[in-house]
């Protein structure tokens, strides 16, 4: 099964509406002179994706914030509220746009703790006097997904077998298994350090389960491959990487003697 990136991106569009000003009630930002800014969300999935089928995101449900050093300006907003604004904003540097699909909890907790694709993208900007600034900010896939597939081999040869997949958060624990590991997925929130994932397959006949595990990194796409290798008597279990369509790895444990 061929991965892929899915990236949204927020393009330029002129606007029509203004704000009175760039600022909110509770922590003003002080000038005397303004500029103007503006932004628009597109969706490019229709065009990114040629493989599986889009996220389904529909980019006015997407939150936008914008914010100057610790000061927020608007946060929260649906993209689809502010669509083709003008904002007026006072002259200063250090602004932040930032637009996303949902939060990092709910990209965890959505589908039944399963989780769902992240999209999400920022920008730091200046407000210059007198002028009109059109702020583009690129929208990409920000968490990690994680799919499990089984050779053919095992499929055909196996009634029952399974993945337990996990991070160090057990209570997302999850198995794939003949009923559900073509349609399930599970996504991570993965920080600039990585995050293990810890990966359990159980077959008929094996005394003891196969155990390895995945350094994930942010923003990738993992297809985890389980494999039998040998004939009765000798048989051996493996695991697969595919990073975005990118065999990464291939990891061969030691033999495991199914008849022990």
């Amino acid at each position: 099964m061929i991965m892929n990136k899915y990236i949204l991106y927020i393009l330029p569009l002129m606007g029509l509406l203004s704000f009175v000003s760039c600022t909110n009630d509770e922590d003003p930002i002080p000038s005397n002179e303004t500029g103007e800014i503006r932004f628009s969300v597109v969706d490019t999935t229709a065009v990114e994706i040629t493989t599986k089928a889009p996220f389904g995101l529909d980019v006015n449900d997407f939150e936008v914030s914008l914010s100057r050093g610790n000061e927020s300006v608007f946060s929260g907003r649906k993209y689809g509220d502010i669509a083709g604004e003008t904002i007026t904003c006072s002259a200063s540097d250090g602004y932040v746009l930032t637009a996303e699909s949902c939060e990092e909890a709910e990209a965890e907790s959505a589908n039944s703790g399963w989780g769902q694709a992240r999209v999400y993208g920022e920008e730091a900007f200046a407000v210059v006097a007198g002028e009109s600034k059109t702020v583009t900010v690129e929208c990409g896939l920000a968490n990690s997904s994680v799919e499990v597939d089984f050779s053919d081999f095992i499929k055909s040869t196996y009634q029952e077998y399974s993945m337990e997949i996990h991070t160090d958060e057990p209570y997302r624990s999850f198995t794939l298994n003949k009923a559900n590991h073509n349609v399930k997925t599970a996504y991570y929130n993965v920080g600039e350090s990585g995050r293990t994932l810890y990966c359990t397959v159980n077959l008929p006949g094996f005394e003891k389960p196969f155990r390895d595990t995945v350094e994930m990194i942010p923003s990738r796409s993992y297809k985890l491959m389980v494999k039998v290798i040998g004939e009765a008597g000798d048989m051996s279990a493996s695991l697969d990487i595919d990073v975005d369509n990118t065999l990464q790895e291939e990891n061969r444990p030691e033999s495991i003697n199914p008849y022990e």
